[in-house]
């Protein structure tokens, strides 16, 4: 038993190391400001259109709405693993690319029962990753070639409790907080070669971001239970939250060189000078407030259906590049899921078969262009062959959708994510009885 505790304590630790360390976008759009940012979604949710505000599980672990954490009423592990498919277009040329990472590794147990929730973990928050090119033609200068390049991320460790007040025997109110804390570190380059401009320096622009600081997010949760003479009750939730905005500390080191050369690769070619530098410099990193709300209904054991609205306030946030500007947007998730017969004999009663769909406005504004993102989900939930103090279960997410635009110079993807969670529930905390 101890054993199996100082497991996944470590299993959290490393997964803190290897979230930091890999690349898993290869979108243009993680460019600008904190990269692109990954939903707080586990494959259960990740099946059902990525719904979480309105939903209670006694034996999942709710991060979108830490007022669910007060539902559990076992130990709760939960690993989770996803690959992305990019397809990329400008309207002429096409590029293909797929990456994998681990996508959370998170924990939850009551304190007690129907009353006190707790979890902490792991998940990354952004990412960062592109490479691309360019030439165009200068009137003076000639022929110039641009490369930029970037990498990194943004991972976010958590510690969460949830608490419940009973108003009746049938409904009960909830509340919740995570703190959480933003680490990791943003690498970027840009190299401008003048290759017809004979005697011209080249310029290489580096610079590197690091993320660390604490920010905080609450939420609430409103349930009823509508019984049912010899029947499975219908549940009905209610629930909302509110992301603090928040200014994350971070620490620059940028350098501005020039070089000789026709390389892009500085280390092939000779240093000229240094035009500037900044070795930890201190910035901060605004990050907006969010509010959301969301609901579900439940025949319990059979059926949920949830959706959810978000709106985050981006456009309160001024962009210090020409380029693009923020502006507050919103989003729209909803899914559901059904189990034909959760103690049936057949393998296929007791899967959990889920669907959904989201659709959200960017919060990028680039070259006076807007654009939308939309998915559409689907899961299956597989027991698997439970023990006597744990019951596990294999969920699978499936996603196809498109963000992105081919106006003015911009890029469409379209994508298809895999998602794969394992979720343990184990009772490590009873007492045995022994005649």
């Amino acid at each position: 038993m101890q054993n199996n505790k100082l497991f996944i304590v470590l299993l959290l630790v490393l997964s803190g190391v290897i979230a930091f360390a890999q690349p898993t976008t290869v979108s243009p759009y993680s460019k600008y400001g904190p990269g692109i940012i990954r939903a707080k979604t586990f494959t259960r949710n990740f099946g059902m259109g990525g719904t979480g505000i309105g939903l209670r599980s006694n034996r999942e672990i709710g991060l979108i709405n830490p007022a669910s954490y007060s539902a559990l009423v076992v130990t709760t592990f939960d690993v989770g693993y996803t690959s992305n498919s990019l397809w990329l277009t400008d309207g002429v040329e096409n590029q293909a690319q797929t990456k994998s990472y681990i996508d959370h590794l998170v924990f939850g147990f009551p304190i007690f029962k129907d009353a006190w929730g707790m979890s902490f973990g792991f998940l990354p928050y952004s990412n960062v990753g592109y490479n691309y090119s360019e030439v165009i033609e200068d009137a003076n200068a000639g022929k110039v070639s641009l490369f930029e390049n970037g990498d990194g991320a943004i991972n976010k460790a958590y510690f969460g409790n949830g608490f419940a007040i009973n108003l009746d025997s049938t409904s009960n109110v909830s509340f919740g907080a995570n703190a959480y804390f933003l680490f990791g570190a943003i690498n970027t380059e840009k190299t401008v070669l003048y290759g017809d401009l004979p005697g011209a320096y080249n310029i290489l622009n580096k610079k590197r971001v690091g993320v660390s600081d604490f920010g905080y997010d609450f939420g609430i949760q409103y349930k009823k239970t509508i019984q049912r003479a010899d029947e499975d009750p219908f549940i009905i939730v209610l629930g909302a939250t509110y992301g603090v905005a928040t200014d994350i500390k971070t620490k620059v080191n940028e350098e501005q060189i020039t070089f000789s050369g026709t390389d892009e690769l500085v280390q092939n070619a000779e240093i000229e000078d240094i035009i500037f530098q900044n070795i930890d410099g201190e910035g901060v990193m605004q990050l907006p407030s969010e509010i959301g709300f969301g609901a579900s209904f439940e025949k319990e054991h059979k059926w949920i259906i949830a959706a959810d609205y978000k709106t985050t306030d981006w456009g309160s946030i001024a962009s210090n590049d020409p380029v693009f500007n923020y502006k507050s947007n919103y989003s729209i998730n909803f899914g559901g899921q059904f189990i034909p017969k959760h103690d049936g004999q057949s393998y296929l009663e007791r899967m959990a078969y889920r669907v959904g769909g989201r659709f959200s406005n960017s919060h990028l504004e680039i070259n006076n262009v807007n654009w939308n993102e939309y998915g559409i989900t689907f899961g299956l939930g597989l027991p698997v062959r439970r023990s006597e103090s744990s019951f596990p279960r294999l969920n699978f997410g499936f996603e196809y959708g498109k963000r992105g635009t081919t106006d003015s110079g911009l890029i469409e993807e379209e994508f298809f994510n895999l998602n794969v969670g394992l979720t343990i529930n184990a009772t490590w905390f009873r007492k045995r009885k022994y005649d």
